[in-house]
């Protein structure tokens, strides 16, 4: 599932702020994307468990905000 951010800079900021509180979702920049799309990359299975997502949506928030996307 592809998060969108837009600038390769704040896409591998905001993945390394993820990574740093235990979410993996990776940031897809180019040349594997175009510019100006590069993404964030979210894999939920069925092994996640509601308090994963959960938590993980916490975190994305407070990427988000550190990266001054929300």
């Amino acid at each position: 599932m592809p998060i969108l951010v837009g600038n390769a800079e704040t896409t591998l900021s905001f993945a390394e702020h993820l990574f740093t509180e235990g979410v993996y979702a990776p940031a897809i920049r180019p040349p594997t994307v175009p510019d100006a799309t590069s993404r964030i990359r979210v894999t939920v299975t069925s092994e996640h468990t509601p308090s994963h997502i959960d938590y993980a949506l916490t975190v994305f928030q407070r990427a988000g905000q550190a990266a001054g996307l929300i």
